[in-house]
């Protein structure tokens, strides 16, 4: 039961972007606990001195807080030998993470203090923008310290490592040389990174993969940019704008007509436009990703002829007028007897159904947000005698559409 715990608690901070090490030989695995940064960056960097004062310092039952050179934080946690062999893990290592996201001011002012060339100074900066943020160091010992206590069977301490301290030397910047020319591409290996995963997320979203398109945006999220304007309202909008057009690119690559994709991407930014704080913009980020998941699953035509393509758009954007097997074979220069047969083919309806079903899914939409009546949208969507449209759309849905919005309202 613990060791499920205690993947559990493995799992909830890599869920979130936390980079947890659970590790056995420190010695042989310590490069691991800053992605290898120091050994990309620098000449020398003494990763076995920082394995050998952890393992000597490091008391059980005790959650030590560090921050190193650059102000990013680390927790880590020595088990007892009993808890080791239960769990295969002698010292967890969770992080390194931030409480604030790094700026152009507090960046210059790092590199200036650590005394960083400008030729690692983009490096540098993609690192940083690499690392996730919490909320704060309260919130964060408090989680922390709730898991852990249940892991160790008892409360831990909390103890804050400080690297004044000769012993823990091995964090200090001194142990960084930049005497011989080094080339660690961090920052091209970064930028590729990124590239990478939003290709992958387009592609998630061209095939109507929803919860693959949240799981590589996710990630994507984690490559933070520093700020283009100082206002951070105006700077996340200018974002979503951006993640507009790869949304809109995306639906298109998955083969969905023009019309619904502009309708859509022209909602979104009003919608971007009229958001007031970053809480507004953060939400509507997922919800422009399920939509247009959703729009590429309703409306894309990549698997269907282009015979069927032409018959189906014509269909949704004429569904209010009147339409016919004759006049869609008419459109396409093809017999009514062969456009019914590759229709029914193609999308297992017959042209008939596909056009009801069409009316019925506008006619839900009237439904759900105007207070017209059932006539006017029965008439709206194309059906010119309210009983029939009753009585189709009670057949699709089970239920008449009275009773569907008395429904909604007592809801």
């Amino acid at each position: 039961m613990q060791v499920d715990l205690y993947q559990t608690f493995l799992e909830l901070y890599r869920y979130n972007g936390i980079h947890v090490l659970s590790f056995w030989d420190l010695e042989k695995e310590i490069e691991q606990i800053d992605f290898g940064f120091r050994k990309k960056i620098s000449v020398r960097f003494n990763y076995q001195l920082l394995a050998r004062n952890l393992e000597q310092y490091l008391e059980p039952g005790i959650s030590y807080l560090f921050e190193d050179e650059l102000h990013l934080n680390y927790s880590i946690f020595r088990f007892s030998p009993e808890q080791a062999e239960e769990y295969h893990c002698r010292i967890l290592c969770i992080g390194p993470f931030s409480f604030q996201p790094v700026n152009q001011v507090s960046f210059l002012e790092l590199m200036e203090a650590l005394s960083i060339p400008a030729i690692y100074h983009q490096d540098y900066l993609e690192y940083l923008n690499f690392i996730p943020i919490v909320s704060s160091s309260d919130s964060w010992s408090h989680m922390l310290g709730f898991f852990l206590a249940k892991l160790y069977g008892s409360p831990v301490k909390f103890r804050y490592i400080n690297f004044n301290e000769e012993k823990w030397s091995a964090f200090s910047s001194n142990y960084i040389d930049y005497s011989i020319p080094h080339e660690p591409q961090i920052a091209l290996n970064a930028i590729e990174t990124r590239y990478a995963l939003e290709n992958q997320m387009m592609a998630a979203v061209a095939a109507g993969n929803t919860d693959l398109a949240y799981q590589l945006h996710f990630h994507f999220q984690k490559c933070r940019l520093l700020p283009r304007v100082p206002d951070p309202i105006r700077d996340q909008k200018n974002l979503l704008f951006t993640l507009n057009t790869l949304l809109r690119k995306a639906a298109e690559t998955g083969h969905v007509h023009p019309m619904h994709i502009d309708n859509l991407s022209r909602q979104f930014a009003i919608q971007i436009e009229s958001c007031l704080s970053l809480q507004q913009l953060d939400a509507l980020r997922t919800s422009m990703i399920r939509k247009y998941c959703m729009l590429v699953n309703n409306y894309s035509r990549q698997a269907y002829s282009v015979i069927i393509q032409t018959c189906m758009d014509y269909i949704d954007f004429h569904y209010n007028f009147p339409l016919s097997l004759s006049a869609l074979a008419g459109l396409c220069s093809v017999s009514e007897s062969y456009l019914s047969t590759l229709f029914k083919k193609e999308t297992k309806m017959t042209v008939t159904e596909y056009i009801n079903s069409t009316r019925i899914r506008q006619a839900l939409i009237l439904l759900n947000s105007s207070a017209m009546s059932i006539g006017e949208i029965a008439s709206q969507c194309g059906f010119f005698d309210a009983n029939y449209f009753s009585r189709v759309f009670k057949k699709q849905l089970g239920l008449s559409p009275k009773e569907y919005r008395d429904n909604l309202r007592t809801a």
